[in-house]
Parts: structure tokens; sequence; C-alpha cells
């Protein structure tokens, strides 16, 4: 390239705030407006030097242009998981295969970004020796937590503790039901005797919310 045969060469395109932004009609900056300016500092730290100013609106302007970025390719992964609410199928375009692409892809941004930005707040993830690689009995798990919780039942004592919703625990329980029969053959002996342990015990204590619910408190 030009550029790199001749390094006194100015590049073609240079990133800087104080030049005609692309989508800019005129090379004047904009006024601070009372919501585009930076928060006052403390009188213990004293006022904003103008470099510290103008670094402070770029920082805003780079993590909104961050989240944008992180919320499309977010928007990618879902559309590719996408299943419709009202028929509980899946929409034409779910591919778990593609949205994991696009995970990969947020997971490659962030380890660019080196934790830095809006990446920077997010609690530390386990490194990749840590985490447990996904198995089918993490299914009737989650569904048997779901399920738990939908009932309004303490799963350290087996007690009711919260508002049961009732149709959120059956639907729970069916889907255990459905993947008791469906895909139990293929999951280790450990993890088939546990979905059903959780079915049974889901089954109970819906039977028991549903019992407490009706006039009495008691099963006729």
């Amino acid at each position: 390239m030009s550029d790199q045969q001749n390094p006194e060469s100015e590049p073609s395109i240079i990133i800087n705030d104080r030049r005609m932004r692309f989508d800019e009609e005129t090379g004047r900056e904009e006024p601070l407006t009372e919501s585009r300016r930076p928060e006052a500092a403390s009188p213990e730290e004293g006022p904003l030097t103008e470099n510290e100013s103008e670094k402070s609106l770029r920082q805003r302007a780079e993590e909104a242009r961050e989240g944008r970025l992180l919320a499309l390719l977010s928007g990618m992964v879902a559309s590719h998981l996408f299943v419709d609410p009202a028929t509980g199928l899946p929409d034409e375009r779910f591919s778990p295969a593609e949205a994991r692409f696009y995970l990969d892809l947020i997971d490659l941004y962030a380890a660019a970004r080196a934790k830095t930005g809006l990446l920077a707040d997010l609690p530390p993830e386990p490194g990749a020796g840590e985490k447990e690689p996904p198995r089918l009995g993490h299914i009737p798990a989650i569904l048997g937590a779901m399920a738990v919780h939908a009932l309004g039942v303490d799963p350290a004592t087996g007690r009711p503790g919260g508002t049961a919703n009732m149709e959120a625990a059956r639907l729970y329980i069916d889907l255990l039901d459905f993947v008791s029969t469906s895909v139990a053959e293929t999951m280790t002996a450990e993890d088939r005797d546990y979905m059903n342990d959780i079915l049974y015990q889901t089954k109970m204590f819906f039977v028991r919310q549903r019992d407490l619910a009706r006039p009495g408190g008691a099963a006729p």
C-alpha cells in the first residue's frame, strides 16, 4: 500500500474527534447541551480540564456505540433461536449452529476488548477448564428448577416459600415429562435417575400446592 511505502504520508482515513465526521453536514462542533455536558467534578477534585471533559464525552459516545454493536450481535443470536410463543414452533430461521456462531463472535470481541468499556463491569467468567460442558442432563435440571420456582416452593426445605404459578409449573412439568420419554435413552444412567427423581418430586409438589389452594386447604 502507498501508506506503507511512504511512512511520512498521511493515511487516507484519520480518526480524530476534531475533524468533520462523515455524517455531519458541517465541521463545526456542536455546543454542549445540558444532557451532553460532562458531570461537574466535586469540589475536592476540582473542575474538569478540557482534556478530561473531552475524554468523558468520548467515552460516553464509545460506550453507546459499543452497546449498539453488542445489541446487534445479541439480536442475531436471538433471531436464530426464536420460537413463536403463540404456536410454540421454531421460526424458519431457527438454527443453533448459527446462534453459536454469533455467540462465538461476541466472545472474540470481548476477548479483544480485554474487559474495557461496557465489558469492564461484567463479573469475571470461569476459565474454559472450569466450565462444565453441557449435557442432556442439564435440561431436566433447568426444567426442574423452573418448575419448583413456579410452584412457590423453597428448594432447600421443600416448603411453600412464595406465590405459586400453577399454569407455569404445569408447563415445565409437562416438558420434563416429554424429555423423560424423548431422550432418556441417550442420557447417562446418573442423569436419567436424577431426571426421574426430579419429575416425581415436582409432580408431588404440584399436587400438594393444588390441594392447598382448594377450599379448606386439603384434598377431598
